[in-house]
């Protein structure tokens, strides 16, 4: 919705079950997965649940999202797809695909990281991510301090 977001960046993200991955237990997914459990167990209210979280998840995934190129093609705010080299879960054609469907949408390719880049190379990802909002007329102010920013959906 126009009215509620002034713009969308899609990180890691696919828009049916055809994006994902065959999923491989990697080295690197497991330090992020131990990472993620150790997050969860100190900031949720629940944390003892970590697997159910997981389970829930990937229950999730087998159905949604589920939107049609027609759904992409009514997007009307600005888009950016950002797709990691070595990203473990979502397919690079599917980031192409959805840059190449979404109105106006940019493609950004990051190397060398894989779907956990902000953890990996947190200066390039950032880097991307305020160079988006730089785009929207979001960000610094002309005397170097930090405006508010809006919320961000993650």
């Amino acid at each position: 919705a126009p009215g509620r977001a002034a713009g969308v960046l899609f990180f890691g993200c696919n828009v049916d079950d055809s994006g994902t991955k065959e999923f491989v237990f990697t080295p690197t997914l497991g330090r992020c997965l131990t990472r993620h459990q150790k997050d969860y167990a100190q900031h949720s209210p629940t944390p003892d649940q970590f697997q159910q979280l997981m389970d829930d998840v990937s229950t999730m995934q087998q159905s949604q999202p589920n939107y049609t190129a027609a759904d992409l093609a009514r997007v009307s705010v600005p888009v950016t797809i950002v797709h990691s080299e070595h990203d473990e879960f979502i397919k690079r054609e599917h980031a192409e695909y959805l840059a190449a469907t979404i109105p106006h949408a940019d493609f950004v390719f990051l190397p060398e990281v894989s779907h956990f880049a902000p953890l990996q190379r947190p200066d390039l990802f950032n880097q991307t991510v305020l160079a988006f909002l730089s785009a929207l007329g979001i960000g610094e102010s002309d005397d170097n301090t930090t405006e508010n920013y809006p919320s961000l959906v993650v």
